[in-house]
């Protein structure tokens, strides 16, 4: 099934089921022309919640704002009513989010990292290890570029009923391949605790 319409698939099914749905979605350039062609399809979007799974702590219009590249390419066309919602540390405990998430949808760096949970995180026991509770982190400086985050944990990203992994080029598939087996690279952690509702999607660069 195309990555759109599992997408779009999963969230009527919500919707038709709770009257609501939620979504959260990753900065970064590898899910662009999926968010552009989201944005044009048909649902009943003003049911639907939409966060990040990470953002930098910068400005909204910063340039490193994941907030300011969904607007441009997401946040439009069918998909400008729905409920956008900022990533906060509170956002887990608000119950006018609906949790647990409908889709997770996943980005990953050329490190494996994916969120803002990078390798030198991995001993960090409130971030990759999946027995932590969930939670919503505030990051010290971290990544490229070098900013403060805030970032949803693994056993957050875990509970998501579909988790969607978007693999953007022959060099992130290699990561992917690698972490299946290597414990120094966080995908691991999520390939290695997640075998159910798992969608892997392969981009050509």
């Amino acid at each position: 099934m195309d990555v759109i319409e599992l997408i779009i698939k999963n969230l009527s099914l919500s919707i038709d089921k709770y009257e609501s749905a939620s979504m959260a979605v990753p900065g970064g350039t590898s899910p662009i022309k999926i968010f552009d062609e989201l944005s044009k399809q048909k649902l009943d979007w003003s049911k639907v919640q939409i966060t990040l799974v990470d953002d930098r702590l910068v400005d909204t219009e910063n340039e490193h704002s994941n907030q300011k590249l969904i607007r441009n390419h997401l946040l439009k066309n069918e998909a400008q009513i729905s409920n956008f919602i900022p990533l906060n540390k509170n956002l887990y405990k608000d119950n006018n989010f609906k949790f647990p998430l409908d889709i997770c949808l996943l980005g990953i760096g050329n490190d494996g990292h994916f969120a803002s949970l990078f390798p030198n995180m991995i001993n960090n026991t409130n971030t990759l290890d999946p027995k932590s509770k969930l939670n919503i982190n505030e990051i010290k400086a971290n990544g490229n570029p070098f900013l403060p985050r805030i970032s949803m944990n693994l056993p957050l990203i875990l509970s998501s009923k579909l988790i969607i992994l978007i693999i953007k080029g022959k060099m992130k598939q290699e990561v992917l391949r690698d972490a299946y087996t290597n414990k120094n690279i966080p995908l691991y952690y999520l390939l290695n605790n997640r075998k159910n509702n798992l969608h892997i999607e392969l981009l050509n660069d």
